[in-house]
């Protein structure tokens, strides 16, 4: 997430420039020739939902200019509600310092519980190590699982170990089913449960009889 908001303040919405000059003769001589820059510019507004029937590049650029504005702000905006930042009376430039200062805090928290050190280091820097310690741990916690995680990439270690740990409760499952006299076959895990604890309440109530 750190990654996405740090991504979205770097972005900004970029306008296509195309000097002018370079067409400007084709521009007063041939009204039906191909320009480039017009091409450029209806791309770039179509892009944006823009219509181009009857307006000037210059009215394109503008309006391209002003949807870029709009854009830009409403990514700020998003990545401030994500981090808990007010954006009320706030310009772009002070959302966007806002949210690098807040990601940094972020970043720097983190790197604190992972033991990793964040003195004299950019986000880019840190992100790094943070990404590598985070590997780290999470082979340690699958070699105490008995999972091998050589040429494993983190998101598929976490799917292992995900796997092993619904093994064991299912198989702890199995076990209290099998003890109760509940048959395993064929059910899903919810309908196991359920009949764990009707019989569970069964027995508690005869109990309560005697």
């Amino acid at each position: 997430m750190l990654k996405k908001l740090a991504g979205i303040v770097a972005a900004g919405v970029i306008v296509c420039s195309v000097p002018v000059a370079a067409f400007a003769a084709n521009a007063q001589g041939d009204t039906n020739a191909f320009h480039p820059l017009k091409q450029l510019l209806s791309e770039k507004a179509q892009a944006f939902g823009i219509s181009t029937d009857g307006k000037t590049n210059k009215e394109i650029k503008a309006e391209l200019k002003a949807a870029g504005n709009e854009r830009r702000t409403e990514h700020l905006q998003a990545a401030a509600a994500k981090l808990g930042i007010s954006t009320d009376g706030k310009t772009n430039e002070q959302l966007k310092a806002e949210i690098q200062a807040a990601v940094a805090a972020k970043l720097q928290a983190k790197a604190e519980k992972l033991g990793v050190s964040a003195d004299g280091k950019s986000n880019k820097e840190l992100r790094a190590e943070l990404k590598a310690a985070a590997l780290t741990k999470l082979q340690a916690k699958a070699a105490d699982a008995g999972i091998a995680t050589d040429g494993k990439t983190a998101k598929e270690i976490r799917a292992a170990l995900k796997a092993a740990k619904d093994a064991k409760k299912s198989a702890a499952l199995t076990k209290k089913a099998e003890k109760l006299g509940i048959s395993t076959v064929g059910k899903t895990t919810e309908q196991i449960y359920a009949e764990i604890e009707a019989a569970l309440q069964a027995k508690w109530a005869k109990k309560a009889q005697k």
